[in-house]
């Protein structure tokens, strides 16, 4: 009798934590509702909950999050979803029970529908997107690790995905990242990245592979490396299986790199324009990387409204392929300044067979050039085959940043604790006064009190919301 004793309470303690699968009739859950269903897998707190064990959605049924609360998620369990997964609540976070022990991830299964808002998800294996029907609006990603995700913080597998005003830190792979043999044809929009792929190993922030019917759009993104982090690039859009792949990547700030903005491939095609890509020159070696634009063995990509400044190069061009930098019917304006290696300015280097088009771009911003000058900071695989004039030294293009409609910010000074106004809901960024992130946070509509420990001295916080950011200059006494 004792032995069978002892067999039931196994055979019941498995069973009482085994993982829960919701019915799959077409049942619609909250998080209370769930934890009444599953009491031991999702275990009410009463302030937050913990995820003891995975939890799969079926097919058929929702879950709503609907509380601002917290969810803490146990070291290598999941949440999968096969259903749907919709955000109503303003502030809602997804950690690890354990931050030295990640949790597994978020996976979003083939056919779900997927609405993931004003949520942060931290310390786990990231978010893998198996659906076509993503969206990811003013969220937080940080300090994922390996997971369920593999390309990235945010894997990509297929579809029009739209991943926007959300912020990726510091996450152990890229932030968002696709397969190159995964057709996505995602809009990244107006994010904010800081010091993703920490394992720095050669992968950039964001690393998206070919597009579908629609083109990859990579838009109004700030993208910040850490220094230290020599391998880490900006922005890489590559198709290296020979399909085609078209893209956007317009109106991004890419600063502190190993290299800004990346292309590869021979079906690859787009346009790269309004970019301000500056000091991506984390990797010293100038064999290795420091392009503020590279392109290899690419059918085309027109460059147009760049400002590229302090890169180990400007623009390369290091195998075969195309580029149009410029015509007399459509000048190129893109601007270049100080971009130098090994005692060299090189604004543009074409290290193919290939006669390139860059007529009416600046090549010596703040000087007078003559075509000696401009010659000098041009080199080629074989002279002859870059047409530079005419050229221009016209202002400066910046890309500005569009106002929101207003926010208040007191005290300031303050000892690190104040209030933040808004008029919408969105996020916020406070940064030193070289730009790097120190710390981040998801705010409401209304009042918001923000309370950070900071050494005396003065800091920026960038407040975004609906793709709109302002800056204020805050002091710590």
């Amino acid at each position: 009798m004792k032995r069978f004793y002892t067999l039931f309470s196994l055979g019941l303690s498995t069973f009482i934590f085994a993982q829960f699968t919701t019915p799959g009739n077409g049942s619609t859950y909250t998080l209370s509702s769930l934890s009444t269903a599953a009491p031991t897998v999702l275990v009410n707190n009463g302030s937050e909950y913990q995820m003891t064990n995975d939890i799969t959605i079926a097919a058929t049924d929702k879950l709503i999050i609907d509380e601002n609360t917290t969810v803490k998620v146990d070291a290598g369990k999941a949440l999968y979803v096969y259903g749907e997964y919709h955000t109503t609540t303003s502030n809602f976070v997804i950690t690890a029970t354990n931050i030295t022990a990640p949790f597994k991830g978020i996976q979003f299964e083939t056919g779900s529908i997927a609405e993931m808002k004003n949520t942060t998800v931290e310390f786990g294996g990231g978010i893998r997107v198996l659906t076509e029907n993503f969206l990811m609006d003013n969220c937080i990603v940080r300090k994922n690790a390996s997971g369920v995700a593999t390309n990235g913080a945010v894997s990509l597998f297929r579809g029009n995905p739209v991943i926007k005003n959300s912020q990726f830190l510091e996450n152990v792979k890229s932030g968002i990242g696709s397969g190159t043999s995964s057709a996505v044809s995602v809009t990244i929009e107006n994010n904010y990245f800081f010091g993703n792929n920490t394992g720095n190993n050669n992968n950039p922030q964001i690393n998206i592979g070919m597009s579908v019917t629609d083109s990859v759009r990579v838009i109004n993104n700030t993208v910040i490396g850490n220094r230290e982090l020599t391998k880490t690039g900006g922005i890489s859009v590559s198709m290296l299986l020979g399909s085609d792949s078209r893209f956007r990547i317009e109106g991004n700030t890419v600063k502190d790199n190993r290299y800004g903005i990346n292309s590869q491939g021979a079906g690859c095609e787009g346009i790269i324009k309004n970019n301000i890509l500056e000091n991506n020159n984390t990797e010293t070696n100038p064999n290795n990387g420091g392009s503020g634009i590279a392109l290899y063995n690419v059918k085309n990509v027109i460059v147009r409204n760049n400002q590229i400044r302090n890169n180990l190069w400007g623009i390369t061009l290091p195998a075969s392929g195309m580029a149009d930098l410029g015509t007399e019917d459509d000048p190129g304006q893109n601007i270049f300044k100080d971009n130098a290696n090994n005692g060299n300015t090189v604004a543009l280097f074409n290290n193919t067979d290939n006669t390139i088009s860059a007529v009416g771009n600046c090549w010596r911003e703040g000087e007078l050039s003559t075509d000696a000058m401009v010659e000098e900071v041009l080199g080629s695989k074989n002279p002859g085959t870059i047409i530079y004039k005419p050229y221009d030294c016209a202002l400066t293009l910046a890309v500005q940043d569009s106002k929101v409609q207003k926010i208040k910010l007191f005290p300031n000074p303050s000892n690190g604790n104040f209030t933040l106004e808004t008029e919408k809901s969105g996020n916020y960024i406070i940064s030193d006064m070289s730009g790097k992130m120190l710390t981040s946070g998801i705010v409401s509509k209304g009042s918001n009190q923000i309370s950070v420990k900071l050494p005396s001295g003065n800091y920026i916080l960038v407040y975004q919301a609906e793709g709109k950011r302002i800056s204020e200059k805050i002091l710590i006494k």
